[in-house]
């Protein structure tokens, strides 16, 4: 079982920093990103007994557990999530809430990601892991934002099939 400690933070840090920023930033609370990113590592610690290794990468366990802290840390701060992240970034899959659902959740991911093609899972990854907007994924990419909601629309298509065809009623 992993163990949240220097070598741990070290790697970890900056992808759990990335992901807080993201969302905090998007609901107007920058200013909380320090004290997210210490409950995330509390909750860690409680957590990573939970880790199985067959079930995927710690690095996607530890996002997984970044994302849903990160939303729910905003939820306590008494905003609704439609103003956190706005309608259209709550488009495929709805948050857990208990352990057992984030590691299946992880599992959803891992196996959504593994069905798309590399320009399909980094957009993936961009917008529903990171809720980078349309706009700043144009900009990353230096394409039209037209260009990207369209990719976005037939990657929320397919995304939608892998699910349906996985049993998963939408």
């Amino acid at each position: 079982m992993p163990e949240v400690n220097s070598i741990f933070y070290d790697k970890y840090n900056s992808q759990i920093r990335h992901i807080v920023a993201r969302i905090l930033n998007g609901a107007g609370q920058t200013g909380y990103i320090d004290d997210c990113v210490n409950e995330i590592y509390l909750e860690l610690i409680g957590k990573l007994k939970q880790y199985n290794e067959t079930r995927g990468s710690i690095g996607a366990f530890v996002a997984i557990i970044a994302r849903s802290a990160a939303l729910n840390y905003c939820r306590g701060n008494t905003r609704k999530i439609n103003e956190l992240v706005g309608d259209d970034k709550i488009d495929i899959i709805s948050e857990p809430v208990e352990v057992e659902d984030k590691l299946e959740f992880e599992m959803l991911v891992k196996s959504i990601k593994d069905k798309l093609n590399k320009e399909e899972r980094i957009l993936f990854t961009m917008r529903y892991i990171y809720y980078y907007s349309p706009d700043e994924i144009a900009k990353v990419f230096q394409i039209r934002r037209n260009t990207v909601d369209k990719r976005i629309s037939r990657l929320r298509n397919k995304v939608k099939n892998i699910l349906i065809k996985g049993g998963l009623n939408l």
